[in-house]
């Protein structure tokens, strides 16, 4: 599958707004916990990818295309649950890095099931992000030695929820390719939403969600953009799976949302930016360049 200019677009467009959805829906974690925010997020996301569907195309969910995206949303929620897994039992600095293989699992993937073959170019720049993502957690002042990472309980976490991910892009695209239209990021999305809801409410955390909604009301300016920044987020990221491989969508999507996170982490947060942060970036950069050059 070749990727046609409105693809790589798209995909750039994707990653843009997911860079800031993550800076926002961090601003948001402060006050609701990470699960609970993803519940409410991902509901709120619903009305504005209704409207936007329904400017596109008529309200339909082709039966072909069911499995793939409840496929896809029980992923996602078991890559959400691992990701917070890693967080609690290891040092975020050592477990976030290793989402950047995400795009290489995604990658290969695709060319298992897809027949997305890649070229050496695209292969080099998906190790590149990679290679700069990992830089940031090595030059950490909590990185413990090879041997005690490959040790932390919350690495496999990390890595689980990286292959998730990867599969539930995979799973979207075949959605799309059995019919789905606009309309199926709006269904994605409440799928997601009620999944998790379900699993908090399994664990009896009704009385959280009840709670957090009542907190996210009392924050209209970061709550409303944030629905929004997320729907477009994930609209701009399906379009792009229907115009472009798997592989560009992933690279472009993590390579340069986390050089993204940098930059906003800097501006928004004050989060401090030295040379290694500096050349990781601009590592994951050059490796997202190769990678849509070479599509």
């Amino acid at each position: 599958m070749a990727a046609d200019a409105l693809g790589v677009v798209l995909a750039l467009a994707s990653a843009a707004a997911w860079s800031c959805f993550d800076a926002v829906r961090k601003a948001l974690s402060r006050d609701v916990p990470p699960a609970i925010l993803g519940v409410w997020l991902s509901l709120a996301q619903v009305p504005p990818l209704m409207i936007w569907a329904g400017t596109r195309d008529p309200m339909r969910l082709p039966p072909a295309s069911l499995a793939p995206m409840l496929g896809s949303a029980a992923l996602t929620l078991a890559g959400l649950l691992w990701f917070l897994m890693a967080l609690r039992r290891s040092p975020i600095s050592l477990t976030i890095p290793l989402l950047s293989f995400t795009p290489v699992m995604a990658m290969l993937l695709a060319w298992a099931f897809r027949h997305q073959t890649p070229t050496w170019c695209q292969g080099a720049g998906a190790l590149l992000v990679v290679a700069g993502a990992l830089t940031m957690g090595l030059k950490s002042s909590q990185w413990p030695g090879l041997r005690a990472f490959a040790g932390e309980p919350g690495v496999r976490c990390m890595l689980g929820t990286a292959l998730a991910w990867a599969l539930s892009a995979v799973f979207n695209q075949a959605a799309l390719a059995r019919g789905a239209n606009s309309w199926y990021a709006a269904f994605l999305s409440l799928a997601v939403g009620l999944m998790m809801a379900a699993a908090l409410l399994a664990l009896r955390r009704g009385a959280d969600l009840v709670h957090s909604l009542k907190v996210l009301a009392g924050l209209p300016k970061l709550a409303l953009p944030a629905a929004v920044l997320g729907g477009l987020a994930l609209a701009f990221e399906l379009e792009a799976l229907r115009a472009a491989p798997i592989g560009l969508v992933e690279v472009v999507k993590r390579g340069l949302g986390m050089s993204g996170a940098i930059l906003l982490g800097r501006i928004f947060f004050r989060e401090p930016v030295g040379l290694p942060k500096l050349l990781a970036a601009a590592v994951m950069t050059g490796g997202v360049a190769l990678v849509v050059l070479g599509f």
